[in-house]
């Protein structure tokens, strides 16, 4: 922090304190008010990230890591020297606070204890009559099981593992798996067995659960190839997805879009800023640099618009949304396109929203968001807008 300026922590510990639930707020750390930070935040992070397999990646390690850069190779991420036994980053998973983390995903060449996996059992051992699991042949080196098996849990570690449990230790991993084992007693068991702690599984490529089960190309909502919708038409209207009715071919066969909106929007993100830029447009450096909403278009399609370099355009989308941005000549962008960035907020529709911030809180700079103009359309097994394939319309202003 610079100057009289507080540490992060500090702002949130006082506002904790404030609102009355400071003791709840680090509780997790188990510590009371006798912690350090930020060891043992992140050590209470790494104790949660256990449901994910990071649970060896404590504040002890990554400390040893920051200091010991050098010992490194940059190449493999194998350590030497004190760091001689871990991968740099402990990349996940990390199962425990002596596994090394795992620098190559699905390695059956290496034993767990050293980075060595097979793929997830996450969807079941076994569909319409055929085995999820791995063929027999098929596991890590020094697997105690030569082929695929579940994930682990209190139910079936003895079994798995080859071992038995003592009284406390079942009582310890009653009704849990390796996710919400606390003990951690199920995945340092699996590990001593050479398992997995998720299991051993075929990698799936048939995705019973998604509307498209292999992967097809289907035309945007929008497309700016309507020759192509019959071919590769959106799925079915999806009724209460998330309790909202989703438009789908009904909204790629309301009309051909592209006779009205026949630019492509390009839609992403700039150097100098973050998100929406409701931060880093706070920042007059970067304001300065970065201080106002535009869009890149092709000087030919601009000619054929009658839009100059650096005169004020319209920019209509499919729905109801228009903005009023500047235009940039470029020619990163096709004669079909406009790049718009996505890091603006304050303006509506050509109208200033300054006047709704409350006193002092105002950025340095604003300007309209693209999202007012992208499309409708939404995918719902990633849960991901289009925002890669909208059409448009541009007028001068």
């Amino acid at each position: 922090p610079l100057y009289e300026s507080r540490a992060d922590h500090e702002i949130l510990f006082d506002f904790a304190k404030r609102l009355g639930f400071y003791d709840e707020y680090i509780a997790g750390m188990g510590k009371g008010d006798k912690f350090t930070w930020p060891e043992d935040a992140t050590n209470e992070i790494a104790r949660s990230l256990k449901t994910i397999g990071y649970r060896g990646r404590t504040a002890e390690r990554i400390k040893k890591h920051t200091a010991n850069w050098h010992l490194f190779d940059s190449v493999s991420l194998k350590g030497k020297g004190v760091t001689q036994k871990e991968y740099y980053g402990l990349p996940w998973p990390c199962w425990n606070e002596t596994h090394p983390g795992s620098p190559v995903l699905y390695n059956l060449n290496l034993p767990v204890s050293q980075g060595g996996m097979g793929f997830r059992a996450r969807f079941g051992t076994e569909r319409n009559g055929s085995d999820l699991l791995s063929a027999k042949g098929s596991a890590p080196v020094d697997s105690k099981i030569d082929g695929g098996y579940a994930e682990v849990t209190s139910k079936n570690i003895e079994e798995l593992t080859g071992t038995t449990l003592t009284p406390a230790e079942k009582k310890a991993v009653e009704g849990k798996n390796w996710k919400t084992d606390d003990s951690g007693i199920l995945v340092d068991k699996a590990l001593a067995a050479g398992l997995a702690p998720y299991g051993n599984a075929r990698a799936r490529t048939i995705v019973w659960n998604f509307i498209d089960q292999i992967p097809k190309h289907r035309e945007p909502l929008h497309s700016f190839r309507h020759d192509l919708v019959k071919r590769y038409p959106a799925t079915k209207d999806q009724k209460n997805h998330y309790r909202t009715n989703v438009r789908y071919e009904s909204e790629q066969n309301k009309q051909v879009w592209v006779k009205d909106y026949p630019v492509n929007i390009v839609s992403g993100r700039i150097v100098e800023h973050m998100g929406t830029g409701t931060e880093t447009r706070a920042s007059k450096y970067l304001a300065e640099l970065s201080g106002e909403m535009y869009g890149e278009v092709h000087p030919n399609l601009a000619a054929k618009l009658g839009i100059k370099d650096n005169e004020m355009m319209w920019v209509y989308g499919t729905g109801e949304g228009k903005i009023k941005i500047k235009c940039k000549h470029s020619l990163r962008v096709d004669e079909n396109s406009v790049f718009l960035p996505q890091n603006f907020s304050g303006v509506w529709s050509g109208e200033s929203l300054e006047s709704k911030y409350p006193e002092g809180t105002a950025p340095h700079s604003f300007g309209e968001s693209s999202n007012q103009v992208t499309s409708y359309g939404y995918d719902q097994q990633t849960s991901c807008p289009e925002t890669k394939c909208s059409l448009v319309r541009l007028e001068r202003a």
